[in-house]
């Protein structure tokens, strides 16, 4: 889609008006220069021309009000519009489906919400005042053959000529924004990897040096391309800036020699010629701001199109949610992958699971034996691609499927801890201030005005606070995955034999994954295990007093 055609769904019928106002300052603006130039024409003569004067200050009236409105409105509209799109993208994240937003990856985000409705805004406040100098071109132009035929045939031509430049100019910054586009989300990507990955970096020199040349590279090529674009615009702005001289060369030594136009005929007609090499100088310079804006806007409009499909089928639930369940099977269920990173297919299943109300089960495993994608397809984040998922008998499906998430609470690895207790709306504080007494948490951080107080804690700390915010949540099952990987021994053991046995004891439902085997052996309490292997649960007992 067109950077012009985006900024007219998105203003919705505000760009008539602001477009209807641009005319009248272009047309106030022409004819302010034509009261000027009759105005000096008359001087010359030794009088004054009190109808010129008279008009020339209507004309600047109306400019100045037709001018202070276009900014004004221009740019009321602009933060409307930027505030509408990171709305409805963020919107469209927030229905979407996981494997979406695993396959689009996050520097497309943050580039879309933040970079590029940036990029919109300033184009769409340079395209106010383009429309602006697009009307007092077309007077102005109207004004000069109104004074010579001749000039107005030659201006127009070389006007033309210039468009040609700037529009095959324009082009060629378009293709080259789009692929600098492309490398800025790649560079993001090893300015992400260089700061989360800190450590590992930091402890392998070469990987060190191999990411660094990597970022060189990618850095290197984006340089390239934007020298080349830039480049090219340069060329075209000195063949505009060389074109229009020669226009007002012609007009002030060649036009005499070809026409009856006298000195002062000349003088009258050079004024408005400035006035329109200067409208000229202006569009120029839009050049690669509108380039930009649709390479922005095509990179919107295909994170939107990514996005669409996956939230049409996220739409609002009708039925009621579940206050809780008795039984939740799994049977023949097959879900496949493609990494990214080698184009192999990654299959979990067939999985046969069933899941009672109260269960305590354990997941073991080999790392990438598919225990966390386990973990997503019951919580429903995960679709599979074959067999069905129930709970009490009614299928998961895409009518049902956000009322069965409602029973879920859950930590994964790469768990995420807010800073306010979202979705809680009445937090019971007494129990809060226990949980963090029980985790060893109370003067570390707490609830201040409806944020915690700080998250600035160490790894094992952090997971505790998110399984006080699970248990907050009061849902029917806690997942877990590696919750204990981070904890220091005293509290993995008071996990195990304090807290599940607790959550036992309630007959409270938690599956989690894991690898403590030798607490598992010294289980007190009724619990299930299993183990999964290449995908598949191939072994399957309870884990009760050593069992």
């Amino acid at each position: 889609m067109h950077f012009f055609q985006f900024i007219q769904r998105e203003m919705r019928g505000a760009l008539p008006r602001l477009m209807i106002v641009s005319a009248v300052a272009g047309v106030s603006n022409a004819v302010a220069l034509a009261a000027i130039n009759f105005g000096a024409k008359t001087a010359d003569d030794g009088t004054i021309s009190a109808w010129a004067a008279g008009l020339f200050v209507v004309a600047l009236f109306l400019f100045i009000k037709a001018q202070n409105y276009l900014l004004i409105a221009s740019t009321n509209e602009i933060g409307a519009v930027v505030h509408r799109l990171q709305l409805r993208l963020m919107d469209q994240v927030r229905q979407s489906e996981l494997p979406a937003l695993e396959g689009i990856g996050r520097p497309e985000f943050v580039n879309a919400i933040v970079g590029h409705t940036v990029t919109l805004a300033q184009a769409t406040y340079n395209l106010a005042l383009a429309g602006q100098g697009l009307f007092l071109l077309f007077f102005v132009a109207i004004y000069i053959a109104y004074l010579s035929p001749l000039v107005f045939i030659l201006s127009t031509a070389i006007i033309c000529l210039i468009g040609w430049a700037i529009y095959m100019t324009n082009q060629e910054h378009a293709a080259g924004a789009i692929e600098s586009s492309k490398l800025e989300d790649r560079m993001f990507d090893r300015l992400t990897d260089l700061l989360d990955g800190f450590k590992e970096v930091r402890l392998n020199r070469a990987r060190r040096e191999e990411l660094f040349d990597d970022a060189v590279e990618t850095s290197r090529t984006a340089a390239n391309v934007k020298i080349r674009t830039q480049t090219e615009i340069f060329k075209a702005t000195i063949f505009t800036q060389s074109s229009l001289y020669a226009l007002l060369g012609i007009i002030v030594f060649a036009v005499p020699n070809l026409s009856d136009m006298q000195g002062e005929s000349i003088a009258s007609v050079t004024l408005p010629l400035i006035f329109l090499v200067g409208t000229c100088f202006g569009a120029l310079q839009l050049v690669p701001v509108l380039a930009a804006a649709n390479a922005a806007t095509d990179s919107i409009v295909r994170l939107e199109n990514k996005l669409r499909p996956v939230e049409s089928l996220s739409g609002a639930s009708t039925s009621r949610p579940p206050k809780g369940f008795e039984r939740i099977e799994m049977r023949e269920v097959v879900f496949r992958r493609t990494e990214q990173s080698s184009d192999t297919i990654f299959q979990v299943g067939p999985l046969d699971f069933t899941l009672r109300s109260g269960d305590i089960v354990f997941i073991t495993g080999g790392n990438g034996s598919g225990k966390s994608t386990f973990l997503k397809l019951l919580a429903g984040l995960y679709q599979p691609d074959s067999g069905d998922i129930t709970c009490d008998g009614v299928r998961v499906d895409e009518s049902t499927r956000d009322d069965y998430r409602r029973l879920f609470a859950a930590i994964f690895y790469d768990y995420h801890l807010f800073h306010q207790l979202y979705g809680i709306p009445q937090p019971d504080m007494i129990e809060m201030d226990r949980l963090l007494t029980q985790f060893g948490l109370f003067r570390k951080t707490g609830i201040i005005d409806g944020e915690f107080s700080t998250l600035d804690l160490s790894g094992g700390q952090r997971k505790r606070l998110a399984l006080i915010v699970s248990m907050l949540e009061k849902r029917s099952i806690l997942l877990l995955d590696e919750w204990t990987a981070e904890q220091d021994p005293e509290f993995r053991r008071k996990f195990y034999e304090d807290l599940l046995p607790e959550l036992s004891r309630a007959r409270a439902t938690v599956v989690m994954v894991t690898h403590d085997e030798r607490h598992l052996s010294e289980l007190t309490f009724p619990a299930r295990r299993l183990r999964m292997d290449e995908g598949r649960l191939v072994e399957q007992n309870t884990a009760e007093n050593g069992g």
